[in-house]
């Protein structure tokens, strides 16, 4: 009981807030750093992309080994070391003068990163309040995106690339002191609620949840990567178009807060339907919308959609495994939909074709409110408690 209440505490959230932050690395930060790394290093557009690539594709392999791994290590002992691993690659990057070595460096850092990634759910899964828990993370991801976006382009002006990377290495050893707010072993917390059930077996239902969010990241970043240039084309300043978009990531903060707020209120499915349909209207009125006002409503409806569908997503990865495992093979399915979304939107929109992109979101929502009607509807359910009982 002890332990319940140490997973519960609100200190071991800021904890779990902290880590998630540290180990997505430059993900929130990729449009200021890209253009950093083209400007100053003399690196091209595809070597850019391919760099950060590379280290999203470590984070989700690193990601889901962790999560298959979770239930036989030290989760304390695995963080400590995934911080050292992190804080050495970040220092590797800042020291960096050839391309390669960058490139090896930040797939380093994504795989611990991702690792980082799987303490997290894996803990996150122990507490009772996995709804409240996820929204109050997907919080403070979107305010800390907010707020390092506005501070990085400074830091990159006044002191350089390096000091970016070297500032990893100094939220690496920020984490330290809370380490002791993760539970070593899964049997220490989660056989308590677990009722003694094992994980969640890989049954139809698991396959298809995790499609679900491959397809939900893959349709946003499809349109994601393109916004700017939309705005662009609507004859909006470089400096409105990004103010729209912070407080887009604002609007997504709302969002989780809001599913935070109705939990339970509402059901896995009236949540997944809600946020998908807001998906398919805004994805659509970013590419047809012919004013900044139709462009602003669409990119924050947008965020605050995809947010509040996701936050209950996660949620519901925890009440089928509740040793956080399927939530860390989740969260690897995001990444592999966060790199394939802007490639099949790279095909579709030619030289400029937006509304082509716009459609393929659109699309991509669509097939995912069939499979969200079928993962949280009631014959999938009753299917996997059969699976899991076996």
């Amino acid at each position: 009981m002890k332990t319940l209440n140490a997973v519960d505490a609100k200190r071991t959230l800021g904890m779990l807030a902290w880590l998630m932050v540290t180990g997505l690395g430059t993900l929130q930060l990729q449009p200021v750093l890209g253009g950093a790394l083209v400007d100053r290093t003399g690196i091209t557009l595809g070597q850019m992309g391919m760099l950060f690539g590379l280290e999203l594709i470590a984070m989700a392999l690193g990601c889901g080994a962790a999560a298959l791994a979770m239930n036989r290590v030290d989760r304390r002992t695995f963080c400590l070391a995934m911080l050292g691993v992190l804080a050495v690659a970040s220092i590797g990057s800042a020291l960096s003068t050839v391309y390669s070595a960058m490139c090896a460096s930040r797939a380093i850092a994504g795989a611990a990163g991702g690792a980082l990634q799987a303490v997290v759910y894996a803990t996150t899964a122990a507490r009772a309040r996995k709804d409240q828990t996820f929204a109050a993370i997907n919080i403070a991801l979107l305010v800390w995106g907010a707020l390092t976006v506005g501070v990085v382009p400074v830091v990159l002006q006044k002191l350089g690339i390096a000091a970016v990377y070297y500032s990893f290495v100094i939220m690496a050893l920020i984490a330290l002191p809370g380490l002791s707010r993760i539970p070593r072993h899964a049997t220490e917390a989660t056989t308590q609620r677990a009722t003694g059930k094992s994980g969640s077996r890989f049954d139809a239902r698991v396959l298809a949840l995790l499609a679900l969010f491959a397809l939900l990241f893959g349709g946003h970043g499809a349109l994601w990567i393109y916004q700017e240039r939309i705005g662009h084309m609507l004859g909006m300043s470089q400096q409105a178009i990004g103010v729209i978009l912070g407080g887009g990531i604002l609007a997504g903060a709302a969002g989780a807060a809001l599913a935070g707020v109705l939990g339970r209120r509402i059901s896995h499915k009236t949540a997944q339907l809600a946020a998908f349909g807001g998906s398919i209207a805004a994805s659509l009125v970013v590419v047809y919308g012919q004013t900044s006002e139709a462009f602003t409503a669409a990119a924050f409806v947008l965020m605050a959609a995809w947010f509040f569908g996701l936050t209950y997503l996660f949620a519901l990865t925890a009440e089928l495994d509740p040793t956080g495992r399927l939530t860390g093979i989740s969260n690897a399915a995001v990444f592999v939909g966060q790199g394939l979304g802007p490639i099949a939107a790279a095909i579709v929109v030619g030289d400029g074709n937006f509304r082509a992109v716009g459609w393929l979101s659109a699309a991509i929502y669509l097939l995912c409110v069939v499979l969200s009607v079928y993962v949280t509807g009631a014959r999938a359910a009753r299917a996997h408690r059969v699976a899991t009982a076996k």
